[in-house]
């Protein structure tokens, strides 16, 4: 079946409402990314993620109740095969380290491009680990 018959679910975690309101707004016009649900906070997502069995989880970093990162675990156990996508204002390798090992499928800065957001929950649902490629203290490529 092709995305469009069957369209990536995903489930966004986000406390900025102004952001939120955004990719809400952008995400109506990508006919391949349905939107199951939005939440607030880590203790919210923990439920929703069980109930709507998101393909990708886009998971805010910072949020009222604690950081994403150490909610991955968490929002695995309730939906092993979501991928969590952590969505971050800044990063840098260290921070990337702690996604994979907490088993994240990816971290992206929220400074991109909205296209460059829609492809890597694209690739991150289709199964790949997709890390920002220029996080501060990444060797360059030759």
């Amino acid at each position: 079946m092709s995305r469009e018959q069957n369209p990536i679910r995903l489930l966004l975690v986000e406390d900025h409402s102004q952001v939120a309101m955004a990719l809400d707004a952008a995400f109506e016009t990508v006919p391949d990314i349905e939107l199951v649900a939005r939440v607030r906070a880590i203790g919210e997502a923990i439920p929703a993620v069980g109930e709507h069995r998101p393909d990708v989880v886009l998971l805010d970093r910072r949020l009222p109740d604690g950081d994403g990162i150490d909610a991955i675990g968490r929002l695995r156990e309730q939906s092993p095969d979501s991928r969590i996508l952590v969505f971050t204002g800044g990063a840098d390798q260290s921070v990337a380290a702690r996604v994979a090992a907490a088993g994240g499928a990816g971290l992206l800065l929220k400074a991109g491009l909205l296209e460059d957001l829609l492809d890597t929950i694209r690739r991150v649902a289709a199964g790949e680990d997709s890390f920002e490629a220029d996080l501060p203290g990444r060797p360059a490529p030759r």
